[in-house]
């Protein structure tokens, strides 16, 4: 049996429980899921009675599956199962959207109904593990010689200090990031930003660490993340910066690296990406990398 909970801020007890004992996933964090909601749709926890549930977002025709199922292996394709049946006796549920990671997606596929059709990936995004252990921020060798240079030069010509962005109190020069971030991205790049002006007006509740990047004065890149449940690996959920220089990337990327080393931080997941950003992660040299897809269901 399911139940679907409308209000998450009195249901958080409830989710914030399913996440402590079940959570495993970069995104099961009860704050980025309310920060993350599309503003057409409506946040909605669906609870199981054999443990665990789903964080649901819920529009006038779609459904979304909000990162994967909280629940013990086990259950996990079975109750996005559940779900598509509880959706779709609801005539005006089209579609129902999910993301999963690869094994994940393939177990949920061999026992979907044949009344249901699994569309093909939308896309596929791939997420780099760094491990920090073994990551040297002093960048030593061949590979690191062009950022060792790019580097030192942007370090020698810019005064770059790094504030607490919970603390920091220029919200609108917080915003301007993402607007200038928005603004610049390249046309293949897929950008969702609601959810960063909405951790900004939350003052980053939910993170474990939230940093502003400030290069002359000027605040041009946020890091920020949380350790994923149940496990020993830190989640760089959010890395962004508003493009001021061609080197601002690589040095915002490099700060969160060498922060995140010098407190003790082992294996990193530094998000899902695809096209040019992945190409820019993998010359930091990840150690490995797993894969999700995005997809939805539909009637047959």
């Amino acid at each position: 049996m399911l139940q679907f909970f409308e209000d998450i801020t009195a249901t958080r007890p409830r989710i914030e429980e399913a996440i402590r004992k079940f959570g495993y996933a970069p995104e099961h964090n009860f704050d980025w899921y309310r920060f993350s909601a599309d503003p057409k749709e409506k946040n909605i926890f669906v609870s199981s009675d054999q443990g665990g549930g789903l964080m649901t977002m819920l529009g006038k025709t779609n459904a979304t599956v909000f990162s994967s199922p909280i629940a013990p292996p086990e259950r996990r394709a079975k109750i996005l199962i559940e779900y598509l049946e509880e959706m779709f006796c609801n005539p005006e549920i089209k579609k129902v959207e999910f993301e999963l990671e690869t094994p994940l997606r393939r177990e949920f596929l061999k026992i979907l109904p044949v009344a249901f059709m699994a569309r093909s990936i939308n896309f596929t995004l791939t997420w780099p593990i760094m491990n920090m252990k073994t990551f040297d921020p002093a960048l030593p060798g061949g590979h690191y010689k062009y950022l060792r240079k790019e580097k030192n030069g942007f370090y020698r010509e810019h005064a770059v200090t790094v504030e607490d962005a919970k603390t920091f109190e220029d919200k609108a020069g917080l915003r301007r990031i993402v607007d200038d971030w928005r603004k610049k991205r390249t046309a293949l790049d897929r950008a969702w930003y609601d959810e960063y002006y909405n951790i900004i007006d939350g003052n980053f509740a939910g993170t474990d660490t939230a940093r502003v990047f400030l290069v002359d004065g000027k605040p041009t890149g946020i890091n920020a993340g949380w350790m994923i449940p149940n496990s020993e690996r830190f989640y760089g959920a959010i890395g962004l910066h508003d493009y001021s220089w061609p080197e601002l990337g690589d040095m915002l990327y490099l700060e969160d690296l060498k922060y995140l080393k010098s407190h003790g931080y082992g294996e990193v997941d530094m998000a899902g990406s695809w096209h040019g950003l992945l190409d820019f992660k993998k010359k930091f040299l990840p150690e490995s990398y797993y894969k999700t897809h995005v997809f939805s269901v539909v009637r047959k």
